[in-house]
């Protein structure tokens, strides 16, 4: 799974993966939008289903999930309980002498999210319509109970604080076992919540060894409550047994105003198969009074297996938008049989010219079952739309399939710019590319726009230049000899033009570059890498000298290594990095002493030390020298003395920017590739040491580091961002995201450790180490 749900169906025990992957809590608002949310990311939503991305092998969504709150990940909130006993305690054990460890502040010990759980969407009618909707996620540390908004962000939602509780929880206690963690939506409309009852929730192993003795980790492992939330006056109504209800009665309870009501009904409906029921359901997806009536009405109707291209059809012209969109999901299960009707096809396609984006999105997911031609004209019908939200045309991508060179020729006739087409165009055209159909490179090529200057043809012909390599193909044996040199021509004096209104014809034209042959660029490349370019030229320009096999480029670049800013050369390390040859030219080079090693950052020396390649491993061991013997306990005691020292924060920060920026976020500086900083202050200097210098000993299953080597001859070290079946998103350092298609991994493999590498604290001093917590910790 590696970080997806999973469901399964339990009449035929089928079990799949599925988009999500949060770590306690899941829920469904009233139109089937999915909510998880994983410790201080306390609320994410899922942007689509698992299937929509096992379509297309030659493109891969992004990840599923995304953080939707405005106030970020470990966002505030507003405890009432006290800091727990065992922090007291400490606190006089150290001030007394009889503990060591400093006395403790220098940083919060709560007061944003570390632990949420149970995300759920209320869908009752006991607190108003001003509650529908919104979100409740418990923090489990905090002892309280969130709530946030869900609005509208495109086909997305933001979530954020209501007006009146800007500075308040709608639930806490001062009570510190008091620990939400599950919440439920309940006969009586109201919400019931699952207390987990214990007095110490840590982690064993996220607990000092000075105080985890001192506590009894099993304290309350006997308990636990449940509690029912209600409004003030309160009545309390009798409760349905819907197990005794007749059909008709069901059926009626779909327009229920409590969510509960709705799902049970459905549920025994679908357990009953009642076909009494068909008649009664589909007069109410025309006649109900209310869009999540008509909406449970077709759903239950679909499980049933009584629903009818017609109804789908009437359906598709519903005044509410969601009742739209799940018609269009439906439609799928017909559309891909061969006797559907050709009004149902119709009817989807006339539905790319709305105007809701969340539908426009479902269609754009949904086109994959229309006929090829009826999809290319859906499909230019949506990018149509002046609508800047990234995810409809990136579903766009993933259902065009076979019909991708008809769409690039529709757009190319139309010399089409539209929001978000910087990426589409060339990734549509690699799609062409990667797709190796004979006579589709021939259309492709015919319905490029002239002059080659222009910044559609450029783009294109770069993107599927990098599609036909992917597949293990050439351009050069895809492009007649005389057009390509027209087009390579174009590119070298575009990648020039400093005049360009639009940055990305010009990083276009370096792209396209990037496969013309090398002694005929390098120059242009070369002169790019000046610093008095923008750096996402000179970022084009390294990314398309990396492009190029054997050592040559490697070479020149070490011969301009002084001329180049920081960023640069962290950049060109990374693509050092990548093949064999150039990992064994760099280590050559430093031990020449051109280069330093100390330019490498820890976890390159981790990565080289460790190298699958066994004489690229031992080369790095002789010169870059053994890991330190030490044992990781003592080097955690050799360092515990910083705690008495007075840390500068300043001066920690320059030590995070050089040794911890790369991968970990704090505040505005760094990158998030391991966990957020903000996330541990809690822990205090001691815990937080020891995270630094022994990384492995805890180890979160999200950030473990993932290896893999493409049928390209790149290696990419970095946790697994995302997954699904057509590819691998990896974080690499420095925030960059790397998107790997599954048709191009060679090996992918767990290294079974933290991305973090130990060593860390090679060459600091006690001194600075106190410098460095100091930064980290301070408020």
């Amino acid at each position: 799974l590696r970080g997806r749900d999973f469901s399964f169906d339990p009449r035929t025990l089928e079990m799949r993966a599925e988009s999500g992957g949060g770590q306690h809590g899941m829920s469904f608002d009233d139109r089937g939008r999915k909510f998880v949310c994983s410790n201080s990311k306390h609320i994410q939503m899922v942007m689509y289903e698992e299937r929509y991305a096992a379509r297309n092998p030659h493109y891969s969504l992004p990840g599923a999930l995304v953080d939707i709150a405005v106030d970020g990940g470990a966002a505030p909130v507003f405890r009432i309980s006290p800091n727990e006993p065992w922090r007291v305690i400490r606190t006089q054990w150290r001030v007394a002498g009889l503990a060591p460890g400093p006395v403790e502040g220098g940083g919060k010990a709560s007061g944003y999210f570390t632990g949420a759980t149970g995300v759920t969407i209320y869908r009752g009618d006991a607190y108003g319509p001003e509650f529908v909707g919104d979100a409740f996620i418990g923090d489990a540390g905090g002892n309280l109970v969130h709530r946030k908004k869900l609005l509208p962000d495109g086909i997305g939602l933001r979530a954020e604080r209501p007006a009146d509780e800007q500075n308040v929880e709608f639930l806490a206690s001062t009570d510190n076992w008091f620990r939400p963690v599950q919440f439920a939506n309940a006969p009586d409309g109201c919400l019931y919540l699952a207390d987990m009852y214990r007095e110490v929730i840590e982690h064993p192993w996220s607990l000092p060894e000075s105080i985890k003795r001192h506590l009894d980790l099993n304290s309350g492992n006997d308990r636990g409550r449940i509690y029912r939330i209600v409004p003030e006056k309160f009545k309390p109504r009798n409760l349905p047994r819907l197990r005794q209800a007749g059909t008709a009665e069901l059926v009626n309870l779909l327009e229920h105003p409590n969510g509960w009501h709705r799902d049970t009904a459905a549920r025994l409906l679908y357990e009953r198969q009642d076909r009494r029921a068909t008649p009664v359901l589909q007069n109410l997806v025309r006649k109900a009074s209310t869009p999540k009536g008509r909406l449970h009405a077709l759903n239950a109707l679909s499980g049933m297996d009584a629903l009818t291209p017609r109804l789908i059809e009437e359906s598709m012209q519903d005044n509410d938008s969601a009742v739209r969109l799940h018609a269009v999901r439906l439609a799928e299960s017909f559309l891909h049989r061969p006797d559907a009707p050709v009004s149902l096809s119709r009817g989807l396609e006339s539905m790319a010219a709305g105007t809701n984006a969340s539908v426009l999105f479902q269609v754009a997911l949904s086109m994959a079952e229309l006929p090829k031609t009826a999809r290319v004209r859906a499909a230019s019908q949506v990018l149509r739309h002046d609508n800047d939200d990234p995810w409809i045309p990136r579903a766009v991508l993933s259902s065009i399939g076979d019909a991708a060179v008809e769409l690039f020729g529709e757009l190319a006739s139309r010399q089409f710019r539209a929001p978000q087409m910087d990426e589409f165009v060339p990734t549509l055209a690699s799609i062409i590319g990667a797709r190796r159909v004979q006579g589709e490179s021939a259309v492709f090529l015919s319905n490029l726009p002239r002059p080659a200057t222009t910044w559609l043809s450029l783009a294109a012909l770069g993107g599927f230049a990098e599609g036909t390599e992917r597949a293990g193909g050439m351009l050069a044996t895809e492009v007649p000899p005389n057009q390509l040199d027209e087009f390579f021509s174009a590119a070298r004096q575009q990648s020039t033009n400093t005049h360009l209104d639009n940055a990305a014809a010009q990083s276009a034209a370096l792209r396209l570059l990037g496969f013309a042959p090398y002694a005929t660029v390098a120059p242009t490349f070369f002169a790019l890498l000046d610093p008095s370019q923008s750096s996402e030229v000179r970022g084009s320009a390294l990314t398309a000298l990396g492009r190029y096999p054997g050592t040559k480029p490697s070479e020149e670049l070490l011969q301009r290594w002084s001329r180049f800013s920081p960023s640069l050369r962290n950049a060109a390390l990374d693509l050092f990095l990548k093949r064999p040859e150039r990992i064994r030219l760099l280590l050559e080079s430093i031990d020449r002493g051109e280069l330093r090693s100390s330019e490498l950052s820890a976890a390159q020396h981790a990565q080289l030390r460790s190298h699958p390649d066994t004489s690229i491993r031992e080369q790095a061991m002789e010169v870059l020298g053994r890991p330190p013997t030490d044992t990781r306990q003592a080097v955690v005691e050799k360092f515990r003395p910083s705690f008495q020292l007075a840390g500068e924060a300043d001066r920690g920060r320059k030590i995070f920017q050089t040794r911890c920026a790369t991968c970990h976020k704090l505040g505005s500086e760094g990158f998030t590739l391991g966990p957020d900083l903000v996330t541990v202050k809690n822990a205090g200097k001691e815990k937080l040491l020891t995270n630094i210098l022994d990384p492995n000993r805890e180890v979160n299953s999200n950030y473990l580091s993932y290896l893999v080597e493409t049928k390209d001859g790149d290696s990419y070290v970095g946790i697994i961002a995302s997954e699904n079946a057509a590819g691998v998103t990896l974080r690499l350092a420095g925030g960059m995201e790397q998107v790997i298609a599954r048709s191009n991994i060679a090996t992918m493999h767990s290294q079974g450790r933290s991305l973090m590498p130990e060593g860390l604290e090679e060459g600091m001093s006690q001194q600075e180490m106190a410098d460095l917590l100091e930064f980290i910790l301070a408020p």
